[in-house]
């Protein structure tokens, strides 16, 4: 029970923070999460090395915030050219790979994947929240209130009435039950959406949901493979109750993309 409230306090606070800084506009928006952004890239550097010839970890916090820099200059520079933000990650990437070769890396492979991991997983996701606004903050808390409910429904129905693990080899707390649980509280919620906020139709809700639901899960599976890889609980200890800003975000890397595709499609 004790565990349950500081999760839920920390998760207030979250969605709290997310609250004022959405409806203060984008801006407001990449500045709270660009911080988020390198403390995630810290944290996903610790679990990919662990040895003495990995890069520093502020290069890769460094890599993460400047590619979500470029990526979030399109939603701030209407006339900014995306072929500028691939050119620049291009040239960090080239960077890195020198870097590494002059530092007398062993396996300069897995540290060149490492850093595409970080941008890929990290920092794109990250750079892409200022352009989940448009005219309309809901495009944004919509996926934020989602996101939550997949992850609190998932959580609690797995706690009351979970018994089938989902991949005991990958998560062994996850179960079916959780899985399930969190998809129908997550639909659940987007029929309310609906009703209160014309951002999208019924349908449109619904399947943003279920979008929402499976991808995050899917992320939730990816970092909790990660840690057992890496032989830890949490990826940190910054957030009480959630572990690291990875654990507290796991399932964001993979649906902001695939949401933001989805509402590309219906706009």
């Amino acid at each position: 029970m004790n565990e349950l409230i500081t999760r839920a306090i920390t998760g207030a606070v979250y969605v709290a923070l997310t609250l004022g800084a959405a409806f203060s506009g984008p801006f407001t928006t990449f500045l709270l999460f660009l911080p988020v952004c390198g403390m995630a890239a810290y944290e996903l550097h610790q679990l990919y090395w662990s040895d003495e010839h990995a890069p520093p970890p502020f290069w890769s916090v460094l890599v993460a915030m400047v590619t979500m820099v470029v990526i979030s200059m399109s939603a701030f520079q209407p006339r900014f050219i995306w072929g500028y933000a691939v050119a620049f990650i291009f040239l960090l990437v080239i960077v890195s790979i020198t870097w590494m070769l002059l530092s007398g890396s062993k396996d300069p492979a897995k540290e060149l994947a490492g850093i595409l991991l970080i941008v890929g997983l990290i920092a794109v996701p990250f750079g892409l929240i200022p352009l989940l606004f448009g005219t309309d903050p809901w495009a944004f808390m919509g996926f934020m209130i989602l996101l939550w409910a997949n992850d609190t429904g998932a959580y609690l129905v797995g706690r009351l009435i979970g018994r089938i693990k989902l991949l005991p080899s990958v998560s062994p707390k996850k179960t079916v039950e959780g899985l399930l649980g969190g998809i129908a509280i997550t639909l659940g919620v987007a029929y309310l959406l609906s009703r209160y906020h014309a951002f999208l139709s019924l349908d449109e809700w619904l399947t943003y949901a279920a979008i929402v639901a499976l991808t995050a899960t899917l992320g939730d599976l990816l970092e909790s493979a990660f840690k057992r890889a890496r032989g830890v609980k949490d990826s940190g200890s910054i957030l009480p109750g959630h572990g690291g800003i990875l654990d507290r975000f796991d399932g964001f890397f993979l649906a902001i993309p695939a949401v933001m595709l989805y509402l590309k499609l219906v706009a």
